[in-house]
């Protein structure tokens, strides 16, 4: 199924709490001298157009980083994050950054990312954004077929993000178990998998299955978006993060407790975190 593009819901609330976490585990990364490797497994395209037709649709970035760029108070901790954004915006919010992105304004001749984007509109827009850079490497293919063959990389320090749609219901059942087979294949690396809290709460079962499957920690940030109770669509931004760096928690947490002030919709938002599995204090 081809149908899902990120550049409708790019900037939103969900992005935000998103990109902010993933902002955080790659200063984790870039906290010592060696190198890294970033696998994007559900990368999109490189950076978004908020004056795009797709954006405009839905306008999710008023909701989410709009209420965030001017402000004089921006949390120190997300600088990584602040710097990713306005390094693409000169004058005013007109694009934001995708994950890949991210992770290409702060990388280092030594580090590597490796993207991977099927629909294929947006992988010619990927392949573009990569250009000729040497450590930037575009796959186009299935993304549950992608997680398992493009591990581990050649640097065996470093993190796979996993951004599913669920658009595909299936998905809440295959996603944990492909993660779990990269997991076998690299047991030292770092994953941060993406899920949606919707009415149907499908991803509950999907929670399990990771804990079934993988022996490893497992901590749960989530970023309630502040929408009525009565919204039948999503309510909650989440991510699972598969052995997460040691005390990152307590960075996520400062940093979702300051998000949660400053948005949220019908009602405040709020952010809650949790270990589902932790073996080292």
């Amino acid at each position: 199924m081809l149908s899902y593009r990120h550049a409708f819901h790019a900037g939103g609330i969900a992005d935000v709490h998103k990109h902010a976490v993933l902002a955080l585990l790659l200063d984790h990364f870039r906290n010592r001298d060696k190198p890294y490797a970033v696998i994007d497994i559900y990368a999109g395209r490189g950076v978004y157009g908020l004056n795009s037709l797709e954006a405009q649709k839905r306008k999710e970035f008023e909701h989410g980083i709009a209420k965030l760029i001017a402000r004089p108070d921006r949390l120190p901790q997300l600088k990584t994050y602040w710097a990713a954004v306005d390094a693409v915006n000169e004058a005013g919010l007109a694009r934001y950054p995708g994950s890949p992105h991210i992770v290409r304004h702060q990388m280092r001749d030594g580090d590597d990312l490796i993207v991977n984007e099927l629909h294929p509109a947006d992988y010619e827009d990927l392949r573009r954004w990569a250009g000729d850079a040497p450590n930037i490497h575009v796959h186009r293919r299935n993304a549950l077929e992608a997680i398992v063959a493009l591990v581990p990389p050649s640097i065996r320090r470093g993190l796979v993000l996993v951004d599913p749609s669920y658009e595909i219901k299936t998905e809440y059942d295959t996603v944990p178990v492909a993660v779990s087979k990269s997991f076998a294949k690299w047991p030292q690396g770092v994953f941060a998998v993406w899920y949606p809290v919707l009415v149907e709460d499908r991803y509950v079962a999907t929670r399990q299955k990771l804990l079934e499957l993988i022996p490893a920690d497992i901590l749960q940030t989530e970023f309630d978006l502040g929408r009525r109770k009565d919204y039948d669509g999503m309510q909650s931004s989440g991510l699972w993060i598969i052995n997460p760096p040691w005390k990152i928690e307590e960075e996520i947490d400062r940093a979702g407790l300051w998000l949660a002030k400053q948005l949220g919709q019908e009602r405040p938002a709020r952010h809650r975190m949790m270990w589902l599995r932790q073996s080292k204090g």
